[in-house]
Formats: C-alpha cells, structure tokens, sequence
C-alpha cells in the first residue's frame, strides 16, 4: 500500500485564514495611511454674504447667491460652481491657490483677486499682484489692476480696471 502525503484539513484552513488575514491588514493599513479627499461646499442664498477660510492664509468672500467647493488638500483646490468670488490670498499662501472655473485655471501667484462664473466662461479682475489664466488656447498673466474676460478657449476683453471694479459688491463691507 503506497502512501500520499495529504495536508491536513486543519493547514489549508490556517493558510487560507492567513492570506485572508493579510488582505484584510493590507486594506485597513492603506485606508489609515491615505488620506480621504473631502470637499467642503460654501454658499450663499440671495441677498446673503459670507467670508470663508479656505486655508490658514486664504479668505474667500462670496456675493450674493454664490458657491465653491474647497478640497482638504494642501493646498486647497478650489472650484467656483457659480456666481462671483473674491479671493484674498496672504504669506505663505501665495502662489498656491488653484481656483477653477468651469475648463479655465486660475492660478494665483501671491494676490488680491475675484472671480465671476458666467455660463460662457467668465471674468477675472486684479487688485493687487497677478494671476495665471489658463485656457484652452494658451497661458496669460494678469497683473494688479486688470480685469480679463474668458470663454474657457481663449482671453478676451484685457482692461485696465481700478481697485473698485475688483469686487464692487464687497464695497459695502
């Protein structure tokens, strides 16, 4: 009588509990060390306005009926969903702050600035340092005291605006 070595009943179960046990480490171990994204929406209703911070040296102030998503990330990722928005960006901020609005980038480089959605693109006015615009044609630089219309393809309309055409709403502050 030949004699096959069988594993016993009692490894398999040890070597599938260990690869299961495994797995299961590896899964917790990568949800605790990756950091969740969350998103953090601010609005405003109707004849309502609101300052936020966005960050420790970034303030947005929303018009009236306007709202942003902003990202936990570092630095905050920031989309304007609709309406008009000032961004005041201060220190250590500068030149970090993203803002998007609808297929354009906005990137700050260490400034005063606000925003207005519209549903073919968009305006931007200056008030102190310069932003970069990226569209879909190219790259711009606006400086302090310009304002830029765009349509998501190309820059249209570059002005020269003074500081309170910037954020005419926030005049009333």
């Amino acid at each position: 009588m030949s004699t096959i070595a069988r594993p016993r009943i009692w490894q398999r179960f040890l070597l599938h509990g260990l690869i299961a046990t495994t797995a299961l480490g590896l899964g917790f171990l990568s949800w605790f060390i990756a950091k969740p994204l969350a998103i953090r929406l601010y609005e405003t209703v109707p004849g309502q306005r609101v300052t936020v911070t966005a960050a420790p040296n970034i303030e947005i102030s929303l018009d009236a009926d306007s709202s942003v998503a902003v990202s936990n990330t570092e630095p905050p990722r920031i989309e304007l969903l609709r309406g008009n928005a000032y961004f005041d960006v201060r220190g250590e901020g500068a030149g970090k702050l993203q803002v998007k609005v609808g297929t354009t980038q906005i990137t700050d480089t260490g400034t005063r600035f606000s925003v207005i959605k519209r549903a073919n693109g968009g305006t931007v006015a200056v008030a102190d340092g310069q932003v970069e615009i990226q569209v879909e044609s190219g790259t711009y630089l606006v400086g302090a005291q310009e304002g830029v219309d765009f349509d998501g393809i190309r820059i249209t309309n570059q002005r020269m605006i003074s500081e309170a055409a910037v954020a005419p709403w926030r005049s009333g502050r």
